[in-house]
């Protein structure tokens, strides 16, 4: 008999130390709150990555407008190479 319910203690030591290490409750609670953190901060990283597009897509038009000042074979900007040489 001493020898079951010894048994039923260290089961109970073991349970109670893993769960101690591994709450559940806890870990439940932090993902809830790395979850919500994430959705509040959405707003913000859209408006980054938006920023971010809108800025290359201004770096794009610049460098195409410099190709079109350069080039020879538009009609209305090409002279400016004639009259450089």
């Amino acid at each position: 008999m001493l020898a079951v319910i010894s048994k039923f203690q260290n089961f109970y030591r073991l349970s109670v130390a893993y769960l101690y290490k591994n709450n559940p409750i806890k870990m439940f609670l932090n993902t809830i709150i790395t979850n919500w953190m994430e959705l509040v901060s959405q707003n913000k990283k859209l408006k980054i990555a938006t920023y971010r597009v809108n800025h290359l897509k201004y770096r794009l038009y610049q460098m195409e407008q410099l190709i079109e000042q350069g080039n020879p074979y538009n009609i209305a900007e090409g002279k400016k190479l004639d009259r450089l040489q």
